[in-house]
């Protein structure tokens, strides 16, 4: 008998879409109470922190599964990785990959 193996399966979002995945995934479809309180707000009302916040939250989520989550952005016409959001402020000008 074989065994299935899983496909690794990759997505990628500019940062509008990944913005939008998160609030569709975490606040708008979710049981959560933690985010009960934004559920009606518009998309543009959510301040950095609390992407910040959805952002740690979907790359704790993949990671668990044995995915990734990175961010990249071009810094002087090379394409960086990042691990992780360093700042306090949302970084609009990244890419985001999860792969799982």
């Amino acid at each position: 008998m074989k065994s299935a193996q899983k496909t690794p399966s990759v997505i990628g979002f500019n940062n509008e879409s990944y913005m939008q995945y998160l609030a569709n995934r975490y606040i708008y479809n979710s049981t959560d109470p933690k985010w009960e309180l934004i559920r009606w707000t518009g998309i543009s009302e959510i301040s950095e922190q609390t992407w910040i916040e959805l952002h740690h939250t979907a790359k704790h989520d993949v990671e668990n599964e044995g995915g990734s989550l990175k961010g990249y952005e071009f810094v002087d016409n090379e394409l960086v990785s990042h691990e992780w959001i360093n700042s306090e402020s949302w970084p609009s000008n990244w890419m985001w990959v999860i792969q799982s």
